[in-house]
């Protein structure tokens, strides 16, 4: 149940932030973090909202919440819990479960909605993805420190040759705050594993990346500058690789970037530098578009996290419903959410933007893909036939068309729609991924293979496509390659989701029988996952016919959404072929 607070005259103003008695200051100090998780924010002024409404929270189980907050994904200990919070003061251990009771009622924990762990014996884990948004308040020291890592070129411009013009021209900056890592530091960072150690270790503000990618069939230099703690995207632009493009243009053109967009900087050297503003709604929704469209799964709920911010000052916008739409479909999709529950929250916010625009094209397509996943072909097929109607070369509503024409088992059709996507919009993930998907259960994965193999620049090494991939060369009687390919991937857990099951999937083909046998059954006993049919090809792989078809009547009786995305996978085609015999 939820505790509302009363937005009575007498109490419509909070307490400031510090101090909260009985508790470290250390944690306190996180405050100047937003914490995003689900439905729940948790701002920088120590207020947690459910959606629109304000939730009552002590300092204790705020405190608890921060640390668990913090370390997402990891095991807090009863003992780090008790010292931070109640300052390491006798306190019984009943004092931190009542804590932890409280919290789960107050983020409305159920038996198939769970936040937080208990791992007994150690302490407790929070287990849903959490984003984290830092206000620029570090403006106010006036200074910062980058990382310029090498450029991901083809040839174009001399990379080497930029790299270190860059790190010289950004050293003359110092007078306006700016300090840029040496070149000897940073030359060797070309690979994701040797920049996170990088960024590990010496921990600098932001970073600086470019790779090559084409824009509008031209080639283009995509130009991010990240912030380093949480890897969120400051800026991001494109620059035409023209034939007139040299090493010292580049540089000039990314001089007024970087004193524009790393808040505090002074404005030396360059006149046209214009004043750091506060993070908008508009930034918000450019920055959180950017993260969808890198379509990762981090990037996702970043994108999520960054939407949701925005819902609060603007939460009738057309514009950002469809955008928290597409944003919660696409979890669902990729398995880093529940598919279910993304696909209601989806339909819901799609209802409201129909509700107020009953001819809008998207919101028409995307209904559409939701009624065809629950089983309303008629229905379905209406809805893109107002969509088509209204905006045919929209490439988003043919996007969704694609996936519902997928979805009811027309893949040449799918293709076809995919692929003028493709040709509107080059290089986008999403579509990539569909195109791979398709070529693959269409039988063709030599053709799915190509479409990895004409990545440039960071989608070489995009984790859905590269694990994507490793699948298929299984499938293709290149194990070894497939298993060097997933090296490059973090072996989280089902939160990773499509990720995480395609490089398990994999690793069944490298490793002994049994080495994973435990992993999987283990999964399986599980009583909620996010993704259960992408299981099927795992549990006929590794525990064979009879686990899998039991395995498959659990989801067919509980009338598993998830079959309808999987259904038209060649691995679990035998599965199919055994179940039609029967």
């Amino acid at each position: 149940m939820i505790t509302t607070f009363d937005e009575s005259p007498a109490e419509k103003s909070f307490p400031a932030p510090l101090p909260i008695k009985g508790i470290r200051k250390e944690v306190i100090n996180h405050f100047k973090v937003q914490y995003t998780f689900g439905d729940f924010i948790l701002n920088s002024t120590r207020i947690l909202f459910y959606k629109d409404q304000k939730i009552s929270i002590s300092p204790k189980e705020l405190g608890v919440l921060i640390l668990l907050l913090e370390s997402a994904g990891e095991v807090v200990t009863k003992d780090r819990l008790i010292n931070e919070v109640w300052s390491g003061g006798n306190v019984a251990e009943e004092s931190l479960t009542r804590c932890i009771y409280v919290l789960r009622r107050i983020l409305q924990e159920g038996k198939h909605n769970r936040f937080i762990d208990t791992i007994y014996g150690k302490g407790y884990r929070f287990t849903l993805p959490v984003t984290r948004i830092t206000p620029a308040e570090k403006a106010a020291t006036g200074s910062a420190i980058v990382a310029v890592l090498p450029f991901n070129m083809s040839g174009h411009l001399d990379t080497l040759g930029l790299h270190d013009s860059l790190v010289q021209e950004m050293s003359g900056y110092a007078s306006a705050g700016l300090h840029v890592l040496p070149s000897s530091l940073t030359l060797n960072c070309r690979s994701v594993q040797s920049t996170l150690e990088l960024l590990e270790k010496i921990r600098p503000d932001y970073y600086l990346t470019g790779y090559e990618l084409c824009l509008g069939n031209q080639p283009s230099l995509r130009i991010e500058l990240i912030r380093t703690h949480d890897h969120f995207v400051m800026h991001r632009e494109g620059i035409s690789l023209d034939a007139g493009l040299t090493n010292d243009r580049v540089k000039n053109l990314l001089r007024p970037l970087i004193l524009r967009h790393i808040p505090g900087l002074k404005a030396a050297r360059d006149a046209a530098v214009v004043p750091v503003r506060e993070p908008s709604c508009a930034a918000w929704l450019r920055e959180g578009r950017s993260a969808f469209m890198a379509y990762t799964p981090d990037s996702l709920h970043q994108a999520l996290g960054l939407f949701q911010q925005c819902r609060q000052s603007i939460p009738d916008d057309i514009t950002l419903l469809c955008h928290l739409a597409e944003c919660y479909f696409a979890l669902g999709q990729l398995g880093t959410m529940e598919l279910d529950g993304a696909l209601q929250e989806c339909g819901e916010l799609v209802d409201q933007v129909l509700a107020k625009a009953a001819d809008h094209p998207l919101a028409l397509a995307m209904s559409g893909v939701l009624h065809g996943l629950n089983g309303d072909y008629g229905q379905a097929a209406e809805m893109f036939r107002q969509a088509l109607a209204l905006s045919a070369d929209n490439p988003s509503v043919n996007y969704y068309y694609a996936w519902h024409l997928f979805i009811v088992g027309e893949i040449t059709r799918a293709l076809y729609f995919a692929r003028q996507v493709d040709q509107t919009l080059p290089g986008a993930i999403a579509t990539q991924v569909l195109m791979m998907w398709l070529e693959y259960c269409n039988g063709n994965p030599s053709a799915a293979l190509g479409i990895a193999e004409r990545q440039r620049g960071a989608a070489m090494s995009h984790p859905v496509l590269l694990s994507m991939k490793a699948v298929i060369l299984c499938g293709e009687g290149q194990p070894r390659h497939a298993l060097e390919l997933i090296g490059h991937l973090r072996h989280g857990g089902e939160r990773d989701g499509i990720v995480y099951f395609n490089t398990l999937y994999t690793r069944l083909f490298s490793e002994p029988a049994g080495a994973n046998s435990e992993q999987v059954t283990r999964i399986m006993k599980q009583s909620k996952h996010l993704m259960p049919s992408a299981l099927l090809p795992v549990i006929l792989r590794c525990q064979g016919m009879r686990a899998a078809k039991k395995w498959y009547d659990q989801l067919s009786t509980s009338s598993s959404t998830c079959l309808m995305l999987w259904r038209h996978d060649p691995r679990v085609k035998s599965l199919y072929g055994a179940l039609e015999g029967e």
